[in-house]
């Protein structure tokens, strides 16, 4: 009676084996591959005569040779101002950074900016700094 309630199909086998295969695959997965896009804030500062100092903070899960933050990029009125770029050997700091620009305003300027993971893009929300001379 109880000779053959062990016995199992290989149909079933195989399902049962894909099956944990699936989960093994997905438990095993780094923790960078589960990361996020970044996201950037701008904090700025006024100095001497029309000069600013404008600072990008980058916050990013994920910091390794595989994944990591690949640029920066400071605008000014939509044109570029300032470009920091980044490599597997030349990575940012750790996963949340800063970045400082010098920079000379002449009128009124809206500054925004721009973080991209080499794995998962860039940033959805620029940031926002509106700064008179």
């Amino acid at each position: 009676m109880f000779e053959n309630s062990h016995k199992i199909s290989r149909r079933g086998f195989l399902g049962q084996l894909a099956t944990m295969g699936i989960f093994f695959l997905i438990g095993s997965l780094p923790k960078a591959a589960l990361a996020n896009v970044p996201t950037v804030s701008l904090d700025g500062r006024k100095l001497n005569g029309n000069e600013f100092e404008v600072t990008v903070n980058v916050f990013h899960k994920g910091n390794s040779r595989f994944h990591y933050i690949d640029q920066v990029v400071l605008y000014a009125d939509g044109e570029e101002a300032k470009v920091w770029k980044y490599a597997w050997n030349k990575r940012p700091e750790s996963e949340n950074f800063s970045v400082t620009a010098k920079l000379r305003v002449t009128q009124k300027t809206v500054f925004s900016a721009m973080a991209n993971c080499n794995l998962h893009g860039k940033n959805k929300e620029e940031g926002r700094l509106e700064v008179s001379p």
